[in-house]
This record gives C-alpha cells, sequence and structure tokens, in this order.
C-alpha cells in the first residue's frame, strides 16, 4: 500500500499537468471576446481579437491576435501577436485614425510602449492597422476592426477589477 500511494500522487500530478488551462469566455462583442482563465493561483482576464483583412499571404504564418491582456497585480498589457517571428530591431508602427503608436518587438509580438494611450485610442476609432516585420523581407498589413473593443474591455474589467 506504502507503494501505491506514491505512484498514485504521481499519476494524479501528471494528469493534471497534462489537461490544458481552458479560458473561460465572457462574450463576445462586435469583432471583440472576452474571457478569464486561471494562471498562477489567480484570473487573468483578457479581450481579443483577430485581423479582418490581411491583403497578403505569408506562408507559415499562425494566428495572429491583438489582445489586452489583465494579470493579477499588473497593468492592462496591449500586444498583437504576430503569428511568426518579428524581424527586425525597430518598433513596429500601428495607425488608429490619426493616432501613431509604436509598439516593441520580442519574439512572435509587438508590445505598446504606452498601454494606457493605446486602450484610450481604440475606445474611439473604428480599426487599427498594423505594420509587421515578417520574415524574408515580407510586411505583413493587418486591419483589426476595433467595434466592440469597448464593451469588450468592460467586461473583462468587471471580471478582473483593477
Amino acid at each position: 500500500m506504502r507503494a501505491v500511494l506514491p505512484a498514485l500522487l504521481l499519476c494524479l500530478a501528471t494528469q493534471a499537468l497534462a489537461e490544458p488551462v481552458r479560458p473561460h469566455a465572457i462574450g463576445k462583442f462586435g469583432q471583440w471576446q472576452a474571457a478569464t482563465h486561471a494562471e498562477d493561483g489567480g484570473t487573468t482576464c483578457f479581450a481579443f481579437t483577430r485581423p479582418e483583412a490581411t491583403p497578403q499571404r505569408i506562408p507559415g504564418r499562425g494566428d495572429v491576435v491583438l489582445s489586452v491582456t489583465r494579470r493579477p497585480r499588473s497593468h492592462d498589457v496591449v500586444a498583437i501577436s504576430a503569428g511568426f517571428v518579428l524581424s527586425g530591431h525597430e518598433d513596429a508602427p500601428l495607425q488608429a485614425g490619426t493616432t501613431r503608436m509604436l509598439f516593441y518587438i520580442a519574439g512572435r509580438s509587438a508590445f505598446a510602449h504606452d498601454n494606457a494611450a493605446a486602450i484610450a485610442t481604440f475606445g474611439h476609432e473604428a480599426s487599427v492597422y498594423a505594420r509587421l516585420p515578417g520574415p524574408r523581407g515580407l510586411t505583413a498589413n493587418d486591419r483589426f476592426s476595433l467595434r466592440g473593443f469597448g464593451e469588450a474591455l468592460a467586461a473583462m474589467s468587471k471580471a478582473c477589477p483593477a
């Protein structure tokens, strides 16, 4: 019996680690969705959308997502997951209406230098355009709709108050 208990605990722990963390949907708001998931003993909330237009095809490109994420004890973070490793050392420009924002590049993502300003801009524009430096000298030009952004952000903020 003594030898069975450690083996059983190991089996249960391995099963728990193997099960993926599944997000819990809060709702869909226009082109945006809001959701939560458990992370590091707390709740992480996020609002996200996928591009509504990507004029060029980049071979091997994965999922592309524009998101705002709120983790316990941290501020909102605005990021784009590009679907490929971003090249270059320059910032990636985003344009929302007449407002130009710069996102810094880190691996497969680009992050807002000023999260609060990006969120404020997204709240009163119709769409945002991103130019992301891709592999082999290609550039991804993605357009994201901001329809529903305010509602998704409000739902995320209700589920994860600051």
